[in-house]
């Protein structure tokens, strides 16, 4: 008994439609239903950074700096100022490369100088938070 192959069936849209076995669209043909969109909580998001560990500021640097300044206005850090703000740059001092102005969450604004603010007594409230 001689059994007759018949040729695989085409794969894609191009070969089905080139062959004239199908007059289906192509949205019907990829059938976008099957793709799982990710809902909300699985896209990750600049919004979504939290931090995963904190400590306490031991000595003065320009990092403490900056936090305590970041902290005095009501913020963890740059991170969550970006986040809150929804702001692309903060203003620095171009000498020092200290913060020069934050605004608060109440739209208040803080003006800091070019020189150090945060005293020796300051350093050990200042949070430094680790993502």
């Amino acid at each position: 008994m001689v059994t007759q192959e018949e040729p695989d069936p085409p794969t894609c849209v191009e070969e089905k439609l080139s062959l004239g076995e199908s007059s289906m669209s192509t949205k019907e043909a990829l059938n976008t239903e099957d793709l799982k969109m990710p809902k909300d909580s699985e896209v990750t998001t600049e919004a979504d950074i939290k931090p995963k560990s904190v400590r306490r500021a031991k000595t003065w640097s320009d990092v403490v700096e900056n936090l305590y300044r970041f902290q005095q206005a009501g913020y963890r850090d740059e991170v969550e100022y970006k986040q809150v703000k929804q702001v692309e740059q903060v203003d620095f001092w171009p000498e020092t490369g200290f913060v020069k102005k934050l605004q608060r969450r109440d739209n208040t604004f803080y003006y800091y100088n070019r020189q150090r603010e945060c005293e020796d007594k300051d350093v050990r409230k200042v949070k430094i938070y680790v993502y």
